[in-house]
């Protein structure tokens, strides 16, 4: 997702590097979206991330390709919407409150 320069981002995740002593970064998140199979995906001011709750990780994720952000952008917070016969849900402002304020998180590597 590319975020327009005024638009303001809802909450801020925080996420650490795996590295011993690496210092937690605050990622201005702009929105997001869950899968059919509950995977939550962030978008990041440049990066999405997959978050992994049990294990309270982030992995770098791709970007919607332009078609599906479309079909993002077109449906409202808490709404669901289709991209090739997946379902997904654009989450709310309060879910994603939610998810930054329960917590840091750390960073894994790319798969």
């Amino acid at each position: 997702m590319i975020c327009e320069p005024e638009a303001a981002p809802v909450d801020v995740l925080l996420v650490k590097a795996k590295q011993a002593g690496a210092e937690e970064v605050q990622e201005p998140i702009y929105g997001g979206y869950e899968n059919a199979r509950g995977d939550v995906s962030l978008f990041g001011e440049k990066l999405v991330y997959r978050v992994n709750f049990k294990n309270r990780t982030v992995r770098q994720h791709p970007s919607l390709n332009p078609e599906a952000q479309g079909l993002y952008e077109a449906a409202q917070a808490g709404e669901a919407f289709k991209y090739c016969n997946v379902s997904f849900r654009r989450l709310s402002n309060d879910q994603i409150v939610e998810i930054c304020g329960s917590g840091s998180f750390r960073a894994t590597p790319r798969v």
